[in-house]
């Protein structure tokens, strides 16, 4: 009976040996066919590198309000590949631009103090094309981002790029890149209400409504001079007008629902929402700045935000396929748009 007992136990583990021989062969097979398997190549010529934590975005030719959509695209990649696959570094790569303006440097200065305040580390390369590459250095960049380069010494194109904001509205400063800004068009220092307000209550808007968190609260000034004209560009990275509007209740903007995003960015500049703090668009800075355009103190006033640009000079809109998160304000100034302003004194 013993006997018996011993050859079951014995074939019951011989059994179980050739289990376990045979799982660990299936095992050993279908590793092979993994690691032999073709790898999927990215199609996109932006690249990154989890090892390191490196993702290096390469910007598009054209980086210019012409092609703006491209730029929006451009950041917001960076912006979303950054966030959800958790990069340290990002190297932004500007060899192949061979066009760039204010627009195009105003989108990135705001996508990296974006990617400053998550504590993502950037660097980057200048176009090879001298003339873009000299435009970066003129329009004040060197001021706002460390790089190998050195400043211009004497720079005298009046060109000014700087980020305020925070907790406050700094008006002195405000007022001092104003009439700097006059300086070069009219050839003294002169204030110039129009814009000082605007740049008020851009600043103060960001301030209060862009950023739930400090750190995040700031926008950036861009001011250009451009032949006879000034070009100002005023940027923050909120959530933009027409997100904000979009968090009232439902009850309150019904017909939100059914216009078209320009016909709501146009009814905001005429008074026609309340803001989600229940004041009238925002301490009515917005119909202030509308109201300087059609009074003729200043001109080409564009705006963006989230899906939609308004070209209040064409009067026309367009929808672009990705969003910029935030509003990027711009006008131009001329000594026609001075003068108009002096016939109401």
């Amino acid at each position: 009976m013993k006997i018996h007992r011993l050859v079951h136990i014995r074939l019951c583990q011989k059994n179980r040996d050739r289990q376990i021989k045979r799982r660990y062969a299936i095992t050993k097979r279908l590793n092979i066919r993994r690691n032999n398997r073709p790898r999927k190549t990215r199609s996109h010529k932006s690249k990154g590198n989890s090892e390191n934590g490196l993702y290096e975005a390469i910007a598009p030719e054209d980086f210019s309000y012409s092609n703006i959509a491209g730029g929006i695209s451009f950041i917001q990649e960076i912006d979303s590949v950054c966030r959800k696959n958790k990069y340290a570094v990002l190297k932004v790569n500007l060899e192949r631009v061979k066009k760039i303006d204010a627009f195009g440097i105003a989108l990135m200065i705001s996508m990296l103090n974006k990617l400053s305040c998550q504590h993502i580390r950037y660097w980057g390369t200048y176009p090879i094309a001298d003339n873009a590459k000299q435009y970066i250095i003129e329009s004040g960049f060197l001021e706002l981002v460390k790089t190998n380069l050195q400043k211009p010494a004497n720079q005298s194109n009046g060109n000014q790029l700087f980020m305020i904001g925070k907790s406050s509205v700094d008006s002195h400063r405000i007022g001092d890149a104003v009439k700097k800004a006059m300086q070069h068009l009219l050839g003294r220092i002169d204030i110039y209400p129009p814009v000082y307000d605007n740049m008020l209550e851009i600043s103060a808007n960001s301030v209060e409504h862009a950023n739930k968190s400090k750190i995040e609260k700031n926008w950036l000034v861009s001011i250009t001079t451009e032949e006879n004209r000034l070009h100002f560009i005023l940027a923050d990275t909120g959530t933009g007008i027409l997100e904000n509007l979009r968090k009232k209740k439902y009850q309150e903007i019904r017909d939100l629902l059914i216009r078209a995003d320009s016909e709501i960015l146009c009814g905001v500049f005429n008074k026609q929402y309340q803001s989600i703090t229940g004041e009238i668009n925002r301490h009515k800075g917005l119909p202030i700045i509308f109201e300087s355009f059609k009074d003729g103190f200043v001109s080409n006033l564009r705006v963006l935000t989230n899906k939609i640009i308004v070209d209040f000079e064409a009067n026309k809109s367009t929808t672009l396929k990705r969003g910029f998160k935030g509003v990027l304000y711009s006008w131009t100034v001329t000594n026609e748009n001075y003068n108009n302003w002096l016939k109401t004194l």
